[in-house]
């Protein structure tokens, strides 16, 4: 609790989000690339993506081919 207070930290969690693989969870997430949000055309590149995180640079490369229209 102090961490999410000092540091504005989501849920004291450096990652903003539990790290994930790249690949769909589910169904309903294929042919996406996982980094939509509730706003046309903001997409997320970094640790709080859908798939990815940390430092590996895939939620950046993702939301360049939901930009790019590009496919799995």
């Amino acid at each position: 609790m102090d961490i999410a207070r000092e540091l504005n930290m989501p849920r004291s969690n450096i990652f903003h989000n539990a790290l994930s693989w790249f690949y769909a969870g589910s169904a309903e997430e294929v042919d996406s690339w996982g980094v939509a949000t509730g706003t046309e055309q903001i997409y997320l590149c970094g640790s709080g993506a859908k798939r990815g995180g940390a430092v590996s640079g895939i939620p950046g490369h993702n939301a360049a081919m939901q930009v790019l229209g590009g496919r799995f």
